[in-house]
């Protein structure tokens, strides 16, 4: 199987500020970049509150020879946004039957709880999540970009 994990930063109103931070002083290269009034314009359904037109909905950042994902929202919206709640694994990749498989697995594990199921969004052809046995969130998603 062909895919990565990528550590996933939730950072509450401070992504674009983090990821101008990573690029001064780690050299970190934008690979990819929404905030919320572009994604309001992929998706009208999109909300957000006022003053948040430049938060972001989604980053990726090569750092050396590695990625990080930058966003704001808390990975489990059962749970308060808290430093605990704020990092996920993300694993992704363009072939869907890796992805989806990979999802299928996971669920099947008694004490895996879906946070998202598996499904078409409006940035992935397939998008879901979970928070394993020992409370970390991984997210599964098909990708449309090469980075």
């Amino acid at each position: 199987m062909n895919f990565e994990v990528i550590p996933f930063l939730s950072l509450n109103g401070q992504g674009a500020e983090a990821i101008a931070f990573y690029e001064q002083y780690l050299g970190a290269k934008v690979l990819f970049k929404k905030n919320y009034k572009e994604m309001k314009e992929m998706d009208p359904q999109f909300t957000y509150e006022d003053a948040q037109d430049d938060y972001i909905t989604h980053s990726v950042l090569q750092i050396g020879v590695n990625k990080i994902m930058i966003a704001e929202e808390a990975m489990d919206s059962t749970r308060p946004w808290q430093l605990s709640n704020s990092f996920s694994l993300c694993f992704q990749s363009k072939d869907f039957s890796v992805i989806e498989t990979l999802y299928n697995n996971l669920t099947k594990h008694n004490e895996v709880k879906p946070l998202t199921p598996f499904e078409k969004t409006s940035f992935s052809p397939g998008y879901g999540s979970v928070r394993d046995p020992f409370g970390i969130v991984i997210q599964l998603t098909v990708t449309r970009h090469d980075f």
